[in-house]
């Protein structure tokens, strides 16, 4: 077993994590490598060299950065991808249920070995699990990003609201094409981002669709007003918001794009639903439900 650990995530959560499986693994005599991320793009490195060189599963440990680089890294016809959350948002898991927040339940069902697969969004040439995305959501992670005092994903989501202007874009899926002046849209696998905010509450991880979500610009009243029920997932019946179900869209857009919280410039939105293409284990405890 080789796991993949980002023992910075969470804000220290991933060294404690990672603490917590090792310890569990050296209990019942498994052998397992940890491999270090120390920059940018190290853990997509790793995964690939791991993959070439034999690796049967692969371990991510960290937030759902970590789990993207990991995902780009993988050749699924050669490995598994095992998910331990250990990030501070851990949307995807939290959404999906894909795995268990407690790192012992999460690497106790890799070591089960119960395969389960899971849906992934292609954009261009990347890979994407959870939410790949452009507009507010872009403009939030670039400020929280840049904030000295750390401000929270939905506390920068109110400041840019106050002067965040729709931007328009044209959008084609299901054979129609049509513009929109948004706020936002998101492609979703899964249910929510930002640490919470559920911007497709509808979304299942492997129905092989995607979950299109448009925010337009609520007529009438200010934009900041409705945002508390986007953050609870009580938005798709209101008329700012369109839902498009499809298993591919392409975005035209100037703006950059978010996939799984990373921002990407000049990356054509071309998406589309790779069904069953995430080899990875079931969470047990999920499962029992």
């Amino acid at each position: 077993m080789e796991i993949i650990a980002n023992k910075t995530s969470g804000k220290g959560n991933g060294a404690k994590c990672l603490a917590k499986a090792t310890a569990y693994l050296d209990e019942r005599g498994i052998s397992y490598t940890v491999h270090e991320t120390a920059r940018v793009g190290h853990a997509k490195a790793m995964t690939q060299k791991l993959c070439e060189s034999g690796a049967d599963v692969i371990v991510a440990l960290g937030g759902d950065g970590t789990f993207h680089e990991v995902l780009n890294g993988m050749d699924f016809d050669k490995a598994r991808m095992g998910l331990i959350p250990a990030g501070r948002g851990n949307d995807f898991a939290i959404g999906t249920k894909a795995a268990s927040l407690d790192p012992v339940k999460a690497i106790a069902d890799i070591v089960d070995g119960t395969p389960k697969d899971l849906d992934y969004i292609r954009i261009s040439d990347k890979r994407c699990l959870n939410v790949g995305g452009t507009g507010l959501d872009v403009e939030v992670l670039l400020k929280t990003a840049k904030s000295k005092n750390k401000l929270s994903y939905v506390a920068s989501l109110f400041r840019c609201l106050l002067h965040y202007k729709p931007y328009r874009v044209r959008l084609t899926a299901n054979g129609e094409t049509a513009e929109y002046d948004c706020i936002m849209v998101g492609v979703c696998n899964g249910t929510q981002i930002g640490g919470g905010i559920r911007i497709s509450p509808i979304s299942v991880a492997d129905d092989g669709r995607l979950d299109v979500i448009i925010m337009e610009k609520p007529k009438g009243v200010p934009t900041v007003f409705v945002m508390p029920k986007f953050i609870k997932g009580k938005h798709m019946n209101k008329p700012y918001t369109k839902h498009i179900i499809c298993d591919s869209v392409k975005i035209v857009t100037p703006a950059p794009v978010q996939l799984d919280g990373e921002i990407y410039y000049d990356l054509p939105f071309d998406a589309h639903i790779v069904k069953s293409g995430v080899k990875t284990f079931a969470n047990i405890e999920n499962a029992k439900r």
